[in-house]
């Protein structure tokens, strides 16, 4: 049971590790829009497309204010080769994130910085939706909040974020684990009073049979603590895709008494 207890132990040292690393994702992200600036500085505009492109395609890992800024830093990118279009698009997009930015007269000239503010005064003033290049979902990250539901309940924190067959498989495996983990120990229990009551003779094949019953207690509460430490890791690494809408077209016909209407409509 000791070696049990150690085991146990562990894994609750490596989940709660990895719950440290996983807590905070965009931690590791908070100085990419300086290493932009940095490549800008020395002049190396590939590399600083290539961070800030990086940066935008992966933007589920930044914070609103921090995408804001590199999308404006990638505009500066996009007017030194001439792209008025991209430029227009980054500094909207930025815009939509932060609509209280303000650029960095060190980086952007002030013929930038008059564009910026013109894209600025043309946004609405009301939170209506706009029709932008680029449309950004900011989705709470559920990982640590299923994370501890599955340190609770194998299986709850996959359910939590939406995975309903993989929460059952956890679920009833660690169920199945425990229950057979039990009933293993109870047969060990009668096997170990049988024991200490044999008699010379029959010693020998009773400690057998304490020791199979004591193996295979162990080996099927290492299984379950397996499968529990496994929900917890995939409950706090694995990220959910959202489900994509599908798309469709309806057709309706409309009577009215001068005349009939035929209209269409997508959804998206």
């Amino acid at each position: 049971m000791s070696r049990l207890f150690h085991h146990s132990v562990m894994l609750l040292l490596v989940l709660s590790a990895c719950w440290c690393v996983r807590l905070w994702p965009q931690s590791a992200n908070v100085e990419r829009s300086a290493e932009i600036k940095r490549a800008l500085q020395r002049g190396e505009f590939q590399l600083a497309t290539a961070l800030a492109d990086s940066a935008i395609a992966h933007f589920q890992d930044f914070a609103p204010a921090q995408l804001a800024e590199i999308h404006a830093l990638r505009g500066l990118l996009a007017y030194r080769r001439n792209e008025a279009a991209a430029v227009d698009a980054h500094f909207r997009s930025a815009l939509q994130l932060s609509r209280t930015i303000q650029l960095d007269p060190i980086f952007f000239s002030p013929a930038l910085q008059h564009r910026f503010e013109q894209i600025r005064s043309q946004m609405p003033q009301t939170e209506a939706p706009v029709r932008l290049e680029t449309r950004y979902l900011m989705i709470p990250d559920q990982r640590v909040a299923a994370a501890w539901r599955s340190l609770v309940l194998p299986g709850w924190g996959q359910r939590f974020k939406g995975q309903k067959t993989r929460g059952q498989v956890f679920l009833i495996s660690a169920a199945t684990l425990a229950g057979a983990t039990l009933t293993a120990h109870v047969l060990r229990e009668r096997a170990e009073e049988r024991y200490l009551r044999a008699g010379a003779a029959e010693v020998q094949a009773r400690y057998h049979t304490l020791n199979r019953y004591h193996l295979l207690r162990n080996n099927l509460a290492l299984g379950l603590g397996v499968v529990w430490g496994a929900s917890c890791l995939d409950a706090l690494i694995l990220r959910v895709t959202p489900p994509e809408k599908s798309s469709a077209v309806h057709t309706r016909v409309q009577f009215a008494a001068e005349a009939a209407a035929l209209t269409f409509s997508i959804s998206f």
